[in-house]
């Protein structure tokens, strides 16, 4: 449990694994609260970066899943660019919002906490054209 940092390439794999699966996101959702959440060198190993696209995308995502529109507040955007894995969490409409993106495959998963319509939900999100780093280019 928690354990995403002693082999990144492993756990990362394992999580893509599941959010792939065509019909059930739950799996990757629990796989990543137990292995990665509170792993403290998994965060430590990440660095902060400032993705607006990203954050647009989750915020019109979130919206469509409430029903009206939201702001994310406090968005915390990490990279494990070795990985080319992006994670983090924010805040919106009284929920705590947790998020992670893998580049390659130009997909993610969003979980708001508590749900709209129940304890868990989850959305899958791509970004067309995939993830821009303004510094980069």
């Amino acid at each position: 449990m928690n354990s995403a940092s002693q082999n990144f390439a492993h756990h990362l794999a394992a999580l893509r694994e599941r959010m792939l699966h065509p019909t059930d996101y739950e799996l990757a959702v629990h796989y990543f609260l137990e292995e990665f959440a509170g792993d403290a060198a998994f965060v430590k190993a990440s660095d902060p970066e400032q993705m607006p696209h990203l954050v647009a995308v989750l915020e019109h995502v979130l919206s469509q899943m409430i029903g009206s529109r939201v702001d994310l507040e406090g968005a915390l955007v990490s990279h494990l660019p070795e990985h080319r894995f992006v994670h983090g969490n924010a805040r919106t409409n009284e929920r705590i919002v947790l998020f992670f993106y893998f580049q390659d495959e130009d997909k993610g998963m969003l979980m708001p906490i508590p749900g709209v319509r129940s304890q868990g939900e989850v959305a899958r999100f791509q970004m067309t054209g995939g993830l821009h780093h303004p510094q980069r280019n």
